[in-house]
């Protein structure tokens, strides 16, 4: 299967998934750069008022991160060509900065984010999906040869699969557990935050979320209404998407201290999203494209018997198609197909041989 076709179809299989960019915003990026043909990539996806809600960069330093997120004032008003700017439905959906005119190269954009990060040549897509703009796609270059229109225009191609990414999709093989659990504790006097593990820190730094710039923070550098920039109430919960799964947000009222003031404990937990790793075990197996569609449904806890309507061939083919998949995979039948691209039976030398190939995109 030539490298392109398989990328192209595994960029596909992963917004499929509907889970939305955010969780699969680092394969998102590989797989543009590479099919595009650019230095690195950024994806920022945008809340229900076309603000930044989150994002992901392949090479920004940490210095360059924490501006974008910590002082948007930075890159507002005129001249100042920004994320939201680009996500406006009032002009085209791809490549707005081409061949951006001379005020563009004097603003802030460029020369505190674009320009920091060793970059000058931008090619953008705006991502519309149910009515409004929902993501922002940045390719970067660096001084020398721009994009073109044929890069323009694939990157355009690529703009209906991230669409999908936004709609109802396919379904999960289960959960898993947390990957990690950090905490804060926020004190009595305003719910600032007083102590915070390595952990949390670590969790909201690569959260990449707004005001929440923490690269190389301490607890003393948490925001004092932490609560009101995850958008937690007191004794309440949120799932936020961030880059590779959900963050799960939860705030704890605690025992009253001895002076009888009452204490909150942030509870934070990455939960990884096991469909994301079913499509990426599947597109590491040397398999033709259909012979991955097939896999892929069976990892996602689809049944053999809906195999046939969810792929759209005949029951002949698929007993056809799935004799070579078994084999390849080193297993004996669907279910434990299905177990093997859930990560469930890690003592399969076959597929184990295939899955420790990493892609590089």
């Amino acid at each position: 299967m030539p490298v392109r076709q398989r990328l192209w179809q595994e960029l596909d299989m992963l917004c499929r998934l509907g889970l939305g960019l955010a969780p699969i915003a680092p394969d998102v990026c590989a797989l543009l750069r590479a099919l595009v043909g650019a230095d690195a990539a950024a994806l920022f996806w945008m809340d229900g008022n076309g603000q930044p809600a989150g994002f992901h960069h392949e090479d920004s330093p940490a210095s360059v991160r924490n501006l974008f997120l910590n002082e948007p004032h930075l890159f507002m008003g005129a001249g100042e060509t920004n994320i939201p700017a680009l996500a406006q439905p009032d002009g085209p959906r791809t490549g707005r900065l081409l061949a951006p005119g001379a005020q563009y190269f004097r603003s802030n954009s460029y020369n505190l984010l674009v320009r920091a990060n060793g970059h000058h040549h931008t090619l953008d897509l705006r991502v519309e999906a149910l009515g409004r703009t929902r993501a922002v796609v940045g390719l970067f270059r660096p001084p020398g040869p721009g994009f073109s229109d044929a890069q323009a225009a694939l990157l355009e191609r690529a703009g209906a699969s991230l669409a999908r990414a936004f709609l109802p999709g396919a379904a999960a093989p289960g959960s898993t557990a947390a990957q990690a659990t950090g905490h804060v504790l926020l004190d009595a006097d305003g719910q600032r935050p007083a102590l915070a593990d390595a952990t949390a820190l670590q969790l909201l730094q690569n959260a990449h979320l707004p005001g929440l710039g923490l690269y190389g923070a301490s607890t003393a550098d948490l925001p004092a209404d932490l609560l009101h920039r995850l958008r937690l109430q007191p004794d309440g919960q949120r799932h936020i998407p961030v880059p590779d799964g959900v963050l799960h947000a939860q705030a704890h009222p605690l025992h009253p201290v001895a002076d009888g003031a009452l204490q909150w404990l942030v509870t934070l937990r990455l939960q990884h999203l096991p469909q994301i790793d079913v499509v990426r075990r599947v597109q590491k197996l040397p398999l033709t494209p259909l012979q991955r569609e097939i896999a892929v449904t069976a990892g996602l806890g689809h049944a053999r018997t809906d195999c046939a309507a969810l792929t759209g061939i005949g029951h002949a083919l698929l007993k056809k198609q799935l004799r070579t998949i078994l084999e390849v995979a080193g297993v004996s039948d669907w279910e434990e197909l299905a177990d093997c691209l859930q990560g469930k039976n890690s003592n399969n030398s076959a597929f184990s041989a295939y899955a420790a190939c990493t892609n590089n995109y």
